[in-house]
Protein backbone atom coordinates (compact mmCIF):
# COMPACT_ATOMS: atom_id res chain seq x y z
CA UNK A 1 0.00 0.00 0.00
CA UNK A 2 1.53 3.36 -0.89
CA UNK A 3 2.68 5.68 2.26
CA UNK A 4 0.00 8.39 0.84
CA UNK A 5 -2.90 5.51 0.47
CA UNK A 6 -5.13 5.59 3.79
CA UNK A 7 -5.85 2.41 5.53
CA UNK A 8 -8.89 0.84 4.82
CA UNK A 9 -10.90 -0.60 7.91
CA UNK A 10 -14.05 -2.85 8.42
CA UNK A 11 -15.84 -2.81 11.78
CA UNK A 12 -17.79 -5.63 13.13
CA UNK A 13 -19.56 -4.47 16.53
CA UNK A 14 -22.91 -5.05 17.73
CA UNK A 15 -23.92 -2.38 19.57
CA UNK A 16 -24.93 0.59 18.09
CA UNK A 17 -23.04 3.36 20.99
CA UNK A 18 -19.39 1.83 20.75
CA UNK A 19 -19.54 0.96 17.09
CA UNK A 20 -20.24 4.61 16.82
CA UNK A 21 -17.05 5.62 19.10
CA UNK A 22 -14.85 3.45 17.43
CA UNK A 23 -15.86 4.85 13.94
CA UNK A 24 -15.36 8.73 15.64
CA UNK A 25 -11.80 7.74 17.04
CA UNK A 26 -10.62 5.70 13.77
CA UNK A 27 -11.90 8.64 11.32
CA UNK A 28 -9.78 11.89 13.00
CA UNK A 29 -6.89 9.96 11.67
CA UNK A 30 -6.08 11.51 8.28
CA UNK A 31 -4.38 7.97 7.18
CA UNK A 32 -7.33 5.62 8.47
CA UNK A 33 -10.64 5.16 6.87
CA UNK A 34 -13.72 3.17 7.92
CA UNK A 35 -14.96 2.05 4.67
CA UNK A 36 -17.57 -0.38 6.43
CA UNK A 37 -19.58 -1.13 9.35
CA UNK A 38 -21.09 -5.23 9.83
CA UNK A 39 -23.36 -5.36 13.04
CA UNK A 40 -23.16 -9.53 12.59
CA UNK A 41 -20.79 -12.24 11.06
CA UNK A 42 -23.10 -12.65 7.86
CA UNK A 43 -22.58 -9.00 7.20
CA UNK A 44 -19.02 -8.55 8.13
CA UNK A 45 -18.29 -11.56 5.34
CA UNK A 46 -20.38 -10.04 2.58
CA UNK A 47 -18.58 -6.40 3.41
CA UNK A 48 -15.19 -8.09 3.74
CA UNK A 49 -15.82 -9.74 0.53
CA UNK A 50 -16.48 -6.51 -1.13
CA UNK A 51 -14.29 -4.07 0.45
CA UNK A 52 -11.72 -5.94 1.04
CA UNK A 53 -10.54 -3.48 3.59
CA UNK A 54 -6.55 -3.86 5.10
CA UNK A 55 -7.60 -4.28 8.61
CA UNK A 56 -10.84 -5.66 10.30
CA UNK A 57 -11.46 -4.65 13.76
CA UNK A 58 -14.22 -6.89 15.73
CA UNK A 59 -15.20 -5.95 19.07
CA UNK A 60 -15.78 -8.63 21.37
CA UNK A 61 -19.03 -7.71 22.60
CA UNK A 62 -20.26 -9.36 19.21
CA UNK A 63 -19.97 -13.23 19.21
CA UNK A 64 -15.70 -12.39 18.32
CA UNK A 65 -15.36 -16.31 17.19
CA UNK A 66 -18.00 -16.53 15.25
CA UNK A 67 -17.15 -13.27 13.06
CA UNK A 68 -13.69 -14.55 12.90
CA UNK A 69 -14.63 -17.83 11.57
CA UNK A 70 -17.24 -16.03 9.31
CA UNK A 71 -14.01 -13.73 7.83
CA UNK A 72 -11.70 -16.10 7.42
CA UNK A 73 -14.23 -19.38 5.96
CA UNK A 74 -14.87 -16.76 3.21
CA UNK A 75 -11.33 -15.72 2.11
CA UNK A 76 -10.85 -19.95 2.23
CA UNK A 77 -13.53 -20.01 -0.19
CA UNK A 78 -12.30 -17.35 -2.37
CA UNK A 79 -8.13 -18.04 -3.32
CA UNK A 80 -5.80 -16.45 -3.26
CA UNK A 81 -7.03 -13.52 -1.14
CA UNK A 82 -5.25 -13.81 1.94
CA UNK A 83 -6.20 -14.34 5.39
CA UNK A 84 -7.42 -10.96 6.54
CA UNK A 85 -6.02 -8.62 9.22
CA UNK A 86 -8.36 -9.01 11.83
CA UNK A 87 -7.97 -6.79 15.07
CA UNK A 88 -9.93 -8.58 18.43
CA UNK A 89 -10.60 -6.28 21.29
CA UNK A 90 -11.12 -8.28 24.10
CA UNK A 91 -12.00 -8.39 27.76
CA UNK A 92 -10.94 -11.35 29.23
CA UNK A 93 -7.88 -13.06 27.42
CA UNK A 94 -8.83 -16.41 29.78
CA UNK A 95 -12.17 -16.37 28.33
CA UNK A 96 -11.32 -16.00 24.93
CA UNK A 97 -7.53 -15.75 23.59
CA UNK A 98 -6.68 -18.95 22.96
CA UNK A 99 -9.36 -19.69 20.82
CA UNK A 100 -8.95 -16.81 18.79
CA UNK A 101 -5.37 -17.25 17.83
CA UNK A 102 -6.40 -20.77 17.03
CA UNK A 103 -8.39 -19.61 14.32
CA UNK A 104 -6.08 -17.21 12.71
CA UNK A 105 -6.63 -14.07 15.07
CA UNK A 106 -3.21 -11.95 14.69
CA UNK A 107 -4.21 -9.02 16.81
CA UNK A 108 -5.84 -8.48 20.78
CA UNK A 109 -5.87 -5.36 22.48
CA UNK A 110 -7.51 -4.48 25.35
CA UNK A 111 -11.17 -2.58 24.95
CA UNK A 112 -9.80 -0.25 27.45
CA UNK A 113 -7.22 0.82 25.32
CA UNK A 114 -6.75 4.54 24.39
CA UNK A 115 -7.69 5.98 21.10
CA UNK A 116 -4.45 6.54 20.68
CA UNK A 117 -3.88 2.89 21.54
CA UNK A 118 -6.34 1.24 18.86
CA UNK A 119 -5.20 3.74 16.21
CA UNK A 120 -1.51 2.51 16.58
CA UNK A 121 -2.63 -0.75 16.86
CA UNK A 122 -4.61 -0.79 13.56
CA UNK A 123 -1.49 1.41 11.76
CA UNK A 124 0.68 -1.96 12.97
CA UNK A 125 -1.76 -4.37 11.85
CA UNK A 126 -1.73 -2.78 8.34
CA UNK A 127 1.20 -4.01 7.79
CA UNK A 128 0.54 -7.66 8.24
CA UNK A 129 2.53 -7.56 11.91
CA UNK A 130 1.45 -9.87 14.91
CA UNK A 131 0.04 -7.69 18.41
CA UNK A 132 -0.90 -8.63 21.41
CA UNK A 133 -1.13 -5.77 23.76
CA UNK A 134 -1.40 -7.60 27.23
CA UNK A 135 -0.15 -5.86 30.75
CA UNK A 136 1.99 -6.92 33.71
CA UNK A 137 -0.23 -7.97 36.34
CA UNK A 138 0.26 -7.34 39.70
CA UNK A 139 1.86 -9.84 41.64
CA UNK A 140 2.73 -10.33 45.21
CA UNK A 141 6.14 -11.26 46.69
CA UNK A 142 7.56 -14.02 46.07
CA UNK A 143 4.91 -15.43 43.62
CA UNK A 144 6.12 -14.00 40.39
CA UNK A 145 8.38 -15.73 37.95
CA UNK A 146 9.99 -12.27 37.02
CA UNK A 147 11.60 -11.46 40.79
CA UNK A 148 15.08 -13.21 39.36
CA UNK A 149 14.59 -10.61 36.51
CA UNK A 150 16.36 -6.95 36.40
CA UNK A 151 13.87 -4.11 36.34
CA UNK A 152 15.36 -3.54 32.69
CA UNK A 153 14.77 -7.29 31.48
CA UNK A 154 11.12 -6.92 32.74
CA UNK A 155 10.47 -3.87 30.65
CA UNK A 156 12.37 -6.10 27.42
CA UNK A 157 10.38 -8.78 28.16
CA UNK A 158 7.09 -7.09 28.34
CA UNK A 159 7.91 -5.62 25.23
CA UNK A 160 9.02 -9.13 23.48
CA UNK A 161 5.49 -10.74 24.99
CA UNK A 162 3.53 -7.39 22.88
CA UNK A 163 5.36 -8.37 19.78
CA UNK A 164 8.14 -6.06 19.67
CA UNK A 165 11.18 -6.73 17.48
CA UNK A 166 14.70 -6.06 18.41
CA UNK A 167 14.98 -2.69 16.58
CA UNK A 168 11.25 -1.64 18.05
CA UNK A 169 12.44 -2.45 21.54
CA UNK A 170 15.16 -0.76 21.47
CA UNK A 171 13.73 2.47 19.76
CA UNK A 172 10.98 2.14 22.77
CA UNK A 173 13.88 2.15 25.54
CA UNK A 174 16.20 3.90 24.01
CA UNK A 175 19.09 1.57 23.71
CA UNK A 176 21.40 -0.02 21.28
CA UNK A 177 20.34 -3.23 19.49
CA UNK A 178 23.23 -4.95 20.83
CA UNK A 179 22.34 -4.06 24.32
CA UNK A 180 18.71 -5.50 23.90
CA UNK A 181 19.87 -8.95 21.97
CA UNK A 182 22.09 -9.17 25.68
CA UNK A 183 18.87 -8.45 27.81
CA UNK A 184 16.50 -10.78 25.76
CA UNK A 185 19.79 -13.58 25.88
CA UNK A 186 19.69 -13.35 29.80
CA UNK A 187 15.73 -12.89 29.87
CA UNK A 188 15.14 -16.39 27.85
CA UNK A 189 18.28 -18.07 30.03
CA UNK A 190 16.95 -17.14 33.48
CA UNK A 191 13.17 -17.98 32.76
CA UNK A 192 14.15 -20.99 30.33
CA UNK A 193 12.62 -19.61 27.10
CA UNK A 194 13.54 -20.67 23.97
CA UNK A 195 12.13 -18.18 21.77
CA UNK A 196 9.79 -15.04 21.48
CA UNK A 197 6.62 -17.67 20.89
CA UNK A 198 7.60 -19.19 23.81
CA UNK A 199 7.76 -16.02 25.83
CA UNK A 200 4.65 -15.08 25.19
CA UNK A 201 3.24 -18.78 26.09
CA UNK A 202 5.39 -18.83 29.10
CA UNK A 203 3.72 -15.51 30.08
CA UNK A 204 0.22 -16.63 29.67
CA UNK A 205 0.73 -20.24 31.43
CA UNK A 206 2.36 -18.45 34.75
CA UNK A 207 -0.92 -15.42 34.63
CA UNK A 208 1.98 -13.03 34.38
CA UNK A 209 0.00 -10.83 31.58
CA UNK A 210 -3.39 -10.75 30.92
CA UNK A 211 -5.77 -8.30 28.51
CA UNK A 212 -6.02 -4.89 30.66
CA UNK A 213 -9.25 -4.86 32.57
Amino acid sequence: MPSSARTAVLLVDSQPISQTGLHTILEVCPDLVVVGVAQDSDTAATQYRELRPDVVIINSHTDAAEAVDSVSALVRSHPPHPAPNMLVLINDVDAAASRLLQIGVKGLLSNSSTPQELAAAVRIMATGKSLLIPTIRQQQPGDSPLEQLTEREIEVFRLMTRGYSNAEISAELTLSQSTVKSHIQKVMEKLGIRNRVHAIIFAYEKNIIRAAS
